[in-house]
């Protein structure tokens, strides 16, 4: 929905909305919110609702405050009609107003704003993959069908849940375009119309968590994890990326180069948990090509798709990562490598991706003041993911995954 604060207060008097959830987004990418009464709508714009640093960095100890943008406001269509819910996203300020520097959506817009200036706009496209298990089988990770890639029903038994998902994401106000049963047992893709990076970024946290609640009605239990059941293949979030502007062709051959050459010190981000490397064990070469067996795809239009990253990253950073070392691809006019040309591989852990992160000054130039915390953030969960033992008690730990 696309409003102001005045629309926005206006439709919530005028649909009996009992509860707003503020919602933001934290470092590791999971959503979060402080539900208030629609009576205090007015004042959380005024004055935003004071929040810990620790719900962002996961180090507590500031105090910051969440501020709605009436521009982002979704309708929560499996809440109940009478007294219904809506969600607000919201930017992240200091205690006197000021901006928060370690605000996920300030970063990208931050980036975004630096690639336009170059005289060039920029529209993203999600391909997203996830599994559903039954919720009724103790300790093992079930599937919740045994069906293939676009398979239909009976054998799908999937095809109902993404009915009801696509349905839920349009009452939000979102757009997806497509969905299909992927490869994988209980594994399926929704794909979404393109959007500008921040509006794309922001329907992908509101997409993980209609799925989440859609899967939980239903007694199924979806997971965003890369790859839960290690005999069946992985999900990634595919990204593609569309340019326009001056001379557009040849700058997104510059734009994938530069990707390609920073891909190594995007990764610890983009695939930030133990359960990712498992996906990326068998190694994507830093190369593309017009199939599907390399890190990047460019296709005939010269729109650019990422194919490495998962789910369990953070899509503001990601992107905001993205756009910075594709803005250095044109800036210094890579030429762009032949196709399938490669010097190297991701890596397979993420201890060595943190290791290769951590000594990047490319990465600490544009994270400035906010490099540790994020990296932190990261090395804390991968820890705690160390120390468990079993599918599914990863699984387990990782529910909003």
């Amino acid at each position: 929905m696309n409003s102001s604060k005045t629309d926005l207060i206006e439709y919530v008097l005028e649909n009996e909305v009992k509860f707003v959830k503020l919602t933001f987004c934290d470092f590791l990418g999971r959503q979060r919110n402080i539900s208030v009464l629609s009576s205090q709508l007015e004042d959380a714009f005024e004055n935003g609702v004071a929040i810990d640093s620790g719900a962002i960095t996961g180090v507590g100890g500031k105090d910051l405050r969440i501020v709605p943008v009436g521009s982002l406001l979704s309708v929560l269509p499996w809440r109940p009609h009478a007294g219904r819910v809506v969600s607000v996203f919201c930017r992240i300020v200091n205690a006197d107003g000021t901006p928060y520097g370690c605000d996920p959506m300030a970063l990208l817009h931050r980036e975004v704003d630096k690639f336009s200036a170059l005289g060039y706009q920029a529209k993203v496209a999600t391909e997203c993959e996830f599994y559903v298990f039954k919720d009724d089988v103790g300790s093992m990770l079930v599937p919740f069908d045994n069906a293939d890639y676009c398979a239909c029903s009976p054998f799908d038994k999937c095809e109902n849940l993404r009915r009801d998902v696509i349905v839920s994401l349009e009452d939000m106000g979102l757009k997806p375009i497509s969905s299909h049963h992927e490869r994988g047992w209980g594994q399926n893709e929704v794909d979404f119309e393109s959007a500008d990076p921040l509006s794309a970024a922001r329907n992908f946290i509101m997409f993980k968590n209609a799925v989440k609640n859609v899967c939980a009605i239903n007694g199924t239990h979806a997971s965003f994890m890369p790859r839960p059941v290690g005999s069946q293949p992985g999900s990634g979030l595919h990204l593609t990326i569309t340019l326009s502007g001056k001379n557009s062709d040849t700058a997104s051959k510059s734009f994938a180069e530069g990707v390609l050459r920073r891909l190594r010190e995007i990764t610890c981000f983009a695939n930030p948990t133990q359960n990712s490397y498992r996906r990326l064990r068998s190694g994507f070469q830093i190369a593309y090509s017009a199939d599907r067996g390399s890190a990047m795809r460019i296709f005939s239009n010269n729109d650019v798709m990422l194919r490495t990253p998962d789910s369990t990253g953070n899509i503001f950073t990601v992107l905001a990562l993205v756009f910075a070392a594709g803005r250095e691809g044109i800036e210094n006019n890579y030429k762009l490598r032949k196709e399938g040309e490669f010097t190297d591989c991701l890596f397979n852990s993420i201890d060595k991706s943190l290791e290769f992160a951590e000594n990047s000054e490319w990465l600490r130039t544009h994270l400035d003041g906010v490099f540790d915390d994020v990296l932190g953030s990261i090395k804390r969960r991968a820890v705690a993911e160390q120390a468990l033992k079993t599918d599914w008690e990863l699984f387990e730990f990782h529910s909003d995954i």
